[in-house]
């Protein structure tokens, strides 16, 4: 389960010690997973945080990425300051979310062979600047995963 973007306001940076509205936010996510197996729960939708699968370009001219995240996201331009292309600030002109993907139209043509999402040097600590999903779950942070073809 992602702790990321579940912390008040009142703990900080919210990245090692939580106050107690956290810990209640941290039971509120992780109840529907006792309960499923524990109990035989059948969620109507999904209850775990976005975790990526897979990335790849969408086409030759390499302009625009897709993150599929097996899960409906959400996207905020605020997480453009979030996204690395081999470890530098990925040039990101604008990001949507349609269902499980989200794509990224790059400013201009990339070559970059791995995406990050979520550098601990850089994150302020701040939620405007995460991922999340429809459930509300922040997404799980990924580094150096390797971004496909297209087509591929």
């Amino acid at each position: 389960m992602s702790t990321i973007g579940a912390a008040s306001e009142h703990a900080g940076r919210g990245s090692c010690h939580f106050d107690l509205a956290t810990y209640a936010k941290f039971a509120m996510f992780m109840s529907p997973l006792v309960e499923q197996d524990i109990y035989g729960f059948k969620p109507q939708q999904p209850i775990t945080a976005p975790d990526l699968k897979r990335a790849w370009f969408t086409s030759a001219a390499r302009n625009e990425i897709a993150l599929d995240f097996g899960q409906p996201v959400v996207w905020k331009d605020d997480c453009k300051a979030s996204i690395y292309l081999d470890g530098v600030v990925a040039p990101i002109n604008t990001g949507k979310a349609e269902g499980n993907l989200i794509t990224l139209q790059l400013s201009k043509p990339g070559t970059a062979k791995t995406i990050t999402y979520l550098s601990g040097k850089d994150w302020d600590g701040k939620p405007e600047k995460l991922l999340i999903g429809a459930n509300g779950i922040g997404a799980l942070t990924f580094a150096d995963v390797a971004i496909g073809e297209p087509g591929k």
